[in-house]
């Protein structure tokens, strides 16, 4: 190919890569403004994160400490999906017993303090028991206030629970800044298998896989602490980030593929024109236009699996009229499934992109080391002179 043809070629890579960054930069649009609208829209319909403090007891101005907490939190996934987004929701039954011992030798009228994670979420099922015994309750703001009798010298059993939901995570705080938790025990139970913590959380003290999901346990008789526990729900993969990552990178992707091109039809003397390659990166583009508009109606893989097809089929249908050599073809089929198809769906595998991308070009540069090691350069560039010199003679005559 004459440093002309070559020249067009680079100006239509240059033309695409520049429609694959607007494209990327409208996906990221409509990402965010889903993002923004949509994190609204559930939180409000189906709560925010949580985070439940420890009750608090008093008699009169004196605080009594909890000498016990016996706490399980059961989780059911429910994860809700608006536009190019996804959002870990979640419902929770939370369930806890405190032991709170009167030390005094007179009884002591206890006021049990309970702020709710949400002020104006939902909570059903809410209960007090002391003992056994249902005590009243009132409400506060976002908070429950109960009041009960202990004995001198005893132990209170409190129970309290209740049923909710919320948004990306869930956490459990036991002390207001740092302080000492005796005999504590928080069990959570899990309908899920991708399970991880807040950063600045604490990690259980143990774990057990139960079917689908996980029994996680916090066990300690005496710990100073002002970090809560927690658990983070998993989310799906989420189109609109992935679509326009997968954009942004397309013009690698291309480059690649028009490299291959350019090596294959120069060692096989098949001729193609930059017309034919301006098509081929308008195949290219096909899929990611088709699959930037899909993924926020369809399921992501499914989206994938049509981009795909199509583009592949654009191309390799072209190619058939444009160029009869069979070798060509297929060589050039293979190359856009790899730099394409495969190319694209590292994406969906965060923090391994890059070693994938890495891993094709060594391949993809091994095997044209070994497909081009004994051509005679030379010979190549001699011969394309030659047939631009007699197509010049053959214009003239």
């Amino acid at each position: 190919m004459s440093g002309l043809r070559i020249f067009a070629v680079f100006v239509i890579f240059v033309g695409a890569s520049l429609a694959w960054m607007v494209l990327g930069g409208s996906i990221e649009i409509r990402t965010n403004d889903a993002g923004s609208t949509g994190y609204e829209m559930v939180d409000g319909l189906w709560g925010g994160p949580q985070v439940q403090q420890a009750p608090r007891f008093a008699a009169g101005k004196k605080i009594m400490p909890i000498g016990s907490s016996d706490i399980t939190a059961e989780f059911k996934l429910d994860q809700r999906r608006k536009g190019l987004l996804w959002y870990a929701t979640y419902a929770v039954d939370f369930d806890a017993e405190y032991g709170v011992t009167n030390d005094d030798e007179t009884p002591a009228a206890v006021r049990m303090t309970m702020d709710f994670p949400d002020p104006s979420g939902v909570y059903d099922g809410f209960v007090v028991r002391v003992d056994g015994r249902d005590v009243p309750v009132r409400y506060d703001g976002g908070s429950a206030i109960a009041e009960f009798e202990v004995p001198a010298g005893s132990t209170a059993r409190v129970q309290t629970g209740y049923r909710t939901q919320g948004l990306d995570e869930w956490r459990y705080s036991a002390t207001r800044g740092v302080g000492v938790v005796d005999d504590f025990t928080l069990t959570m139970t899990t309908d899920f298998e991708q399970i991880d913590f807040p950063a600045d959380a604490v990690s259980p003290s143990g774990k057990e896989r139960t079917g689908d999901g996980w029994e996680l346990e916090w066990s300690y008789e005496s710990l100073v602490s002002g970090r809560p526990v927690g658990l983070t729900m998993p989310k799906p993969l989420n189109p609109g980030p992935v679509a326009s990552r997968i954009s942004f990178f397309a013009p690698v992707s291309l480059l690649f593929y028009f490299a291959a091109m350019l090596l294959v039809t120069a060692t096989r003397r098949v001729s193609i024109h930059p017309m034919n390659f301006g098509f081929l990166a308008a195949g290219f583009f096909a899929f990611h236009l088709l699959f930037a508009y899909l993924v926020d109606r369809i399921d992501i893989w499914v989206a994938f699996g049509i981009a795909s097809a199509v583009s592949v089929g654009l191309c390799i249908g072209y190619l058939r009229l444009a160029v009869s050599d069979k070798r060509t073809l297929a060589e050039a089929a293979i190359g856009q499934l790899i730099f394409l198809v495969l190319f694209s769906f590292s994406f969906f595998f965060e923090g391994f992109t890059g070693l994938a991308i890495t891993i094709g070009a060594v391949l993809t540069l091994a095997y044209f080391m070994w497909r081009t090691g004994r051509v005679n350069w030379d010979d190549v560039f001699a011969r394309s002179a030659q047939e631009k010199l007699e197509r010049r003679l053959a214009a003239i005559e």
